[in-house]
């Protein structure tokens, strides 16, 4: 039995070199396209990285360039709201001018219409106390006998009219 055991032995070392020949052309068959699309995909992937680094690079620049230029277009948002404030300031100004024109115009107007209407009411003022003057005059100079002279005069004035006669100063009434 012993040839049993040395033909196994002997067989072995050929079936191994067979069966790793087979299973080396079998790997080399399909494993190296297998392998070669991997590489591919990698290779591709790490290029893609590289242009999305090269990407975000070019976009942080630009950041980076913005925020440099920030200083500057905030220092020009400053003047720009500094000189519309200016503008703001001048025509609020203007228009305050112009407003206290209208207010002293409008006063002095006042001034000269309560001027006039104080006048005309210190004349009236001043006609009454003469009226009243004269009337203190008159009637302290009045005495019964004057009375009756200045009556008897206006009666014959009224009978006077009344026929058709002459009106007092020579004239006559038609």
């Amino acid at each position: 039995m012993m040839l049993a055991e040395e033909v196994n032995e002997l067989w072995k070392w050929p079936n191994f070199f067979i069966l790793a020949g087979l299973l080396g052309y079998l790997i080399k068959k399909h494993g190296a396209p297998l392998l070669a699309a991997r590489s591919q995909q990698i290779r591709e992937g790490l290029e893609a990285g590289e242009k999305a680094k090269a990407e975000a690079e070019v976009r942080s620049a630009a950041v980076q360039a913005r925020i440099a230029n920030l200083d500057r277009v905030v220092a020009e948002l400053r003047v720009a709201a500094h000189a519309d404030l200016e503008k703001e300031a001048d025509r609020i100004r203007r228009d305050a001018d112009h407003e206290i024109s209208r207010i002293e115009q409008h006063t002095a107007m006042e001034i000269v219409s309560i001027g006039k209407q104080t006048r005309l009411e210190l004349r009236h003022y001043a006609a009454k106390l003469a009226m009243d003057l004269a009337e203190q005059k008159v009637r302290a100079g009045m005495s019964p006998a004057v009375q009756a002279t200045l009556l008897n005069n206006f009666s014959s004035d009224i009978a006077g009219y009344a026929l058709g006669n002459s009106a007092p100063g020579g004239s006559q009434h038609v």
